[in-house]
């Protein structure tokens, strides 16, 4: 595939005309991989650019004014004070932490070593049994069994 790319940008030079960069020359968007839950709607969405990717923040609520926000590439200190939750299996054999106590706050947090860390999950209003359910939903943890 990269020699038929390499192949169309020779022709455009070649022909005279001005290529455009190749994909792989831009900024990486920090693509989610978040499924909304069951019951939850979009409320935002968030992209910031920085020098070398461009971070995105995604936002969702249910009917129970329930929310879980996505984080990816966006630096910030999440989580600060909150009690530790302890390691979090994850999807594609990855580890996340989870912070959080009682029914207000609860997130994982977590790398994949590149532009894009930190990966955080938000909530507000879950418990933790819930946000671990939610997580699940959403492909971030393996399904509850």
């Amino acid at each position: 595939m990269r020699w038929a790319a390499a192949l169309l940008v020779f022709l455009v030079t070649a022909c005279g005309g001005a290529a455009e960069p190749p994909e792989a020359d831009q900024q990486p968007v920090c693509e989610p991989r978040f499924a909304a839950p069951s019951g939850f709607e979009p409320l935002e969405t968030f992209e910031e650019e920085y020098p070398d990717h461009v971070g995105v923040r995604m936002g969702f609520r249910d009917d129970d004014r329930r929310e879980l926000h996505f984080f990816a590439g966006i630096p910030g200190e999440f989580g600060e004070g909150l009690p530790d939750g302890g390691p979090l299996e994850l999807t594609e054999g990855r580890t996340g932490y989870l912070l959080g106590e009682g029914r207000q706050a609860w997130l994982v947090i977590w790398e994949q070593g590149d532009v894009c860390d930190p990966r955080v999950v938000v909530s507000n209003g879950f418990t933790r049994d819930g946000f671990l359910v939610a997580l699940a939903d959403a492909g971030i943890t393996p399904p509850r069994g």
